[in-house]
């Protein structure tokens, strides 16, 4: 197919290049956009690792759920880009103008220059204080002491909004995003299996299956993928087939199969 077309493309223009390279090692000195050429081409061939992933279901599934995820993954860290934004710029403004108020040398003004010296710091402070990557109490401490008492409620407020409140919804929101591809991904997943069982007949997807010929395909891996996508055994392949019967012919149809 054009997947397996791709790789070996790839493979026999990455020997060429290196045939060639070894043959003119002047100019590989000279050169080293070749070497950063042969290198990407390396790194391609790494696309194999889908061929071993279409084996393993539950896996190729993790994978394309997390891959679907991205774009929520995106306007998440947008959307908590701008709160942490807003929320920096005012608390630098404020320490900024404490800052200009106290004595450069005073240990006072260590501990606002550590968590509120740059816009930059505060974002990234923000940041940690809401993803656990310090304790928050840390820096709300040096605001109390050196503002105002007030700016702990201030704080706590945007503590809980930012893990209680937004947070809580972002978790929703990837949970129904990736159950949604999961769906996508598994009818995807048995059209594929059923389109090669049809095609394995005589007649490819315009074939009718008998029961004969249903009960011959139970052992093999397209069946048996199909019956533990839709939780059947395969002793209770007969009733199964005769659901998938929708018109009483006595064989199932590509169609009836999967509409079944």
């Amino acid at each position: 197919n054009v997947f397996d077309t791709i790789i070996i493309s790839v493979q026999v223009i990455e020997q060429i290049m290196t045939a060639v390279m070894t043959t003119e090692t002047e100019f590989l000195m000279n050169n080293f956009s070749a070497t950063r050429v042969v290198r990407t081409l390396k790194l391609i061939r790494l696309l194999r690792i889908a061929r071993v992933v279409n084996v393993f279901g539950e896996l190729r599934i993790i994978i394309v759920s997390m891959v679907s995820s991205l774009k929520s993954l995106f306007w998440t860290m947008v959307l908590l880009m701008f709160m942490i934004y807003t929320v920096s710029i005012y608390l630098t403004q404020m320490v900024t103008e404490r800052r200009n108020e106290l004595d450069p040398g005073s240990d006072d003004v260590q501990p606002l220059d550590k968590y509120f010296g740059s816009l930059g710091t505060t974002m990234l402070s923000m940041f940690m204080a809401i993803t656990a990557g310090v304790d928050w109490s840390e820096i709300c401490n040096p605001l109390m002491e050196q503002i105002s008492p007030a700016m702990a409620p201030v704080f706590a407020t945007y503590i809980a909004f930012s893990v209680l409140a937004m947070l809580n919804v972002v978790t929703g929101v990837f949970v129904e995003s990736v159950l949604k591809s999961r769906g996508t991904e598994r009818d995807l997943f048995m059209v594929s299996n059923a389109r090669e069982l049809f095609q394995s007949l005589e007649g490819g997807m315009h074939a009718n299956m008998s029961w004969e010929t249903f009960e011959s395909k139970l052992d093999a891996p397209q069946m048996q993928t199909f019956l533990k996508a839709i939780d059947v055994d395969p002793s209770e392949a007969r009733g199964l087939f005769t659901l998938l019967d929708l018109d009483g012919s006595g064989e199932v149809s590509a169609d009836e199969f999967l509409n079944g």
